[in-house]
C-alpha cells in the first residue's frame, strides 16, 4: 500500500476546500454588502419615523388625498410617501448624476453598494423637480401638470436646508434666493417668487395656486389649484 495515499487525500480535500472558499468568497461578500445596503436604506425610513410630526404628516397625506394622486415633493421624500402614504411621486430615487452631488457618495463602501444594488432615478425628472421648486408658480404649473401633480408636500426646516442644493441642480445660485443667519432663513425678493419658498413661507408669501390642507409646523400639505387654461 502506498503510504502517501492518506496524505494525498488530505491534500486533495484541502485543495477542494480552498477552491470552494475562493469561489464562494465573492458571493459571500455580495450578500454582506447587500445586507448592509438594505440596513442603510431602512435607516432613512427610521430617521423619518423618529422625527417629530413627520409620521403624522404622512398619515395626513393618506387621509387627505385620493389613492391615484401624484404628490409634488423633493425626491428624497418619495420612498416614505410611496411606502407609508401609498401615493405616487415624480421621483423617489437619485439619478446617477445627482448621486455624485450628495455627500453620501463619498463613502466608498456605500458608493459601491449603491452602484451594485441601488435603484436609480430619472435625471430628467429630478431636474424637472428642481425647476418646479425654483420657478415661479406660473412657470412651474405647466411642468406639474405634465406629471399630473395634484398635491404638494414640504417640510420645515428640511426643505430650507436643501434649498441651496435644489437651486444648484436647477442651475441657480441659492444665495440669490435665500439668506441664512444661523438657523434663521429668509427669502430674498427674488426668492419670494419661487414655488418652494412660497410654500415654506406661505403665511407671508401667500401662494396663489396652492390651497393648504394641513400644517403641523413640520409638514405642510397643499392641493394644487390649476387655472382653467391648464
Amino acid at each position: 500500500m502506498d503510504e502517501n495515499l492518506p496524505r494525498k487525500a488530505v491534500t486533495r480535500k484541502l485543495l477542494i476546500l480552498t477552491l470552494a472558499i475562493i469561489i464562494s468568497a465573492p458571493l459571500i461578500l455580495l450578500v454582506i454588502l447587500n445586507v448592509n445596503f438594505n440596513q442603510k436604506q431602512d435607516e432613512v425610513l427610521t430617521y423619518y419615523s423618529q422625527q417629530p410630526n413627520v409620521t403624522e404628516t404622512f398619515t395626513a397625506l393618506t387621509n387627505l388625498t385620493q389613492p391615484d394622486s401624484t404628490i409634488l415633493c423633493w425626491w428624497d421624500y418619495g420612498r416614505p410617501i410611496q411606502q407609508w402614504s401609498h401615493r405616487r411621486v415624480i421621483e423617489a430615487y437619485p439619478s446617477r448624476d445627482i448621486w455624485y452631488t450628495m455627500g453620501s457618495s463619498r463613502d466608498p463602501i456605500l458608493n459601491l453598494e449603491t452602484q451594485i444594488f441601488g435603484t436609480w432615478g430619472d435625471s430628467q425628472k429630478i431636474h424637472d423637480l428642481a425647476r418646479i421648486l425654483t420657478y415661479t408658480e406660473d412657470q412651474a404649473l405647466p411642468i406639474m401638470r405634465s406629471y399630473n401633480v395634484t398635491y404638494a408636500l414640504v417640510f420645515t426646516p428640511d426643505d430650507l436646508q436643501k434649498f441651496y442644493w435644489i437651486a444648484d441642480i436647477a442651475g441657480l445660485k441659492g444665495e440669490d434666493y435665500l439668506t441664512v443667519n444661523g438657523t434663521d432663513y429668509q427669502p430674498t425678493l427674488l426668492g419670494s417668487q419661487t414655488t418652494l419658498l412660497r410654500l415654506l413661507f406661505d403665511e407671508t408669501l401667500h401662494p396663489v395656486h396652492f390651497q393648504k390642507l394641513f400644517d403641523n409646523s413640520r409638514g405642510r400639505i397643499f392641493q394644487i389649484q390649476y387655472p382653467p387654461a391648464l
